[in-house]
């Protein structure tokens, strides 16, 4: 297409340009796309979500390890993360350091090491030990008071500093610091979210190498569930419910060092009876049923599954093998 008359004329009038505009030109726009982009840079937000993709991962799953610092080697809530699991936890990757667990009282620490539970404790000794031991009658009350205030320091049970410093005897006070260990611990079982964190860290068992540990950390875990107080009310079981065992449980509970009660209870475990059809094959009533039954599935041996409207046959043969190693 031939070009106008008047396009003719402007170029034509129009001066030429010259290199030197044309670069003056070309830095002045990229000077103002410069300044465009640096006025965006600064306006832009400096909340976390800014941070680059690699610091959030690392601060999102937990603390960087740094030295000095806590190597957390899990975590999480007991509605999520169950209490059992957390104690196997321990004995499965034999872990040494410590489980605390922080709830609407002082927290809670249990120590453990290579896999093994060396005590329970916690910075409260009235929590700790609510009673005054007969072991303590004749204990100068000034050197018990002082032992109770360098657990509140450090969480050392005072039980254990009045046996170092020879002010009872040394074999009653390590079976009475298991045992309100024990104790303490139960009272986990009962809340529903308490918040457990285990710290591998050898260091924090440096000043307990004088308590032997719990091997067996299911036998540890039993021990504690016998000792909750009013079971029955925190199951929830329906007599119509039947217990069956879990993958894992029929090969578990032939480890555990089993009363004769609980053995009995565990052989009726069946996958067709139902919680009140074994209390009668036992003569139980449905309180003692439930409570033995909290047990087992606190340990998650068992688990319950609605009972059925129609009745199930009972397998002809039985169990075929006596359970745990009997008290």
């Amino acid at each position: 297409m031939e070009r106008s008359n008047s396009e003719e004329r402007n170029q034509i009038d129009r001066p030429p340009s010259t290199r030197e505009d044309e670069a003056s030109s070309e830095a002045g726009a990229s000077t103002e796309a410069f300044q465009s982009d640096k006025w965006w840079r600064e306006s832009s937000p400096t909340s976390d979500w800014a941070e680059p993709v690699s610091n959030a991962a690392a601060t999102g799953v937990g603390p960087r390890k740094e030295p000095g610092t806590a190597d957390v080697y899990f975590c999480g809530r007991t509605n999520l993360f169950p209490l059992n699991l957390a104690i196997r936890a321990i004995g499965k990757e034999n872990l040494t350091g410590l489980l605390r667990a922080s709830w609407d009282q002082e927290p809670i620490d249990v120590l453990a090491r290579d896999g093994e539970i060396v005590l329970a404790t916690t910075r409260d000794p009235d929590l700790y030990c609510p009673e005054t031991p007969p072991i303590l009658a004749n204990v100068d009350p000034e050197v018990v008071r002082n032992a109770r205030d360098q657990q509140k320091e450090n969480g050392t049970p005072f039980l254990l500093t009045l046996a170092r410093n020879e002010s009872i005897e040394r074999q009653p006070a390590v079976d009475l610091i298991r045992h309100y260990g024990q104790m303490l611990f139960s009272q986990l079982w009962s809340p529903p979210n308490v918040w457990i964190m285990f710290e591998k860290n050898a260091d924090l068992l440096g000043g307990f190498g004088d308590v032997t540990g719990d091997p067996d950390v299911d036998d540890w875990s039993l021990e504690t569930l016998r000792l909750v107080q009013n079971p029955e009310r925190l199951g929830g079981f329906d007599p119509a419910s039947i217990p069956a065992y879990t993958r894992e449980g029929f090969d578990r509970v032939q480890k555990l060092k089993l009363t004769s009660d609980e053995a009995q209870f565990a052989s009726q475990f069946n996958g067709a009876r139902s919680v009140q059809q074994i209390a009668k094959n036992l003569r139980l009533d449905l309180k003692s049923a439930r409570q033995l039954l909290f047990r087992f599935a606190a340990l998650e041996i068992v688990e319950c599954w609605p009972g059925s409207t129609a009745a199930k046959p009972e397998p002809k043969a039985g169990m075929g093998r006596l359970f745990g190693r009997g008290r």
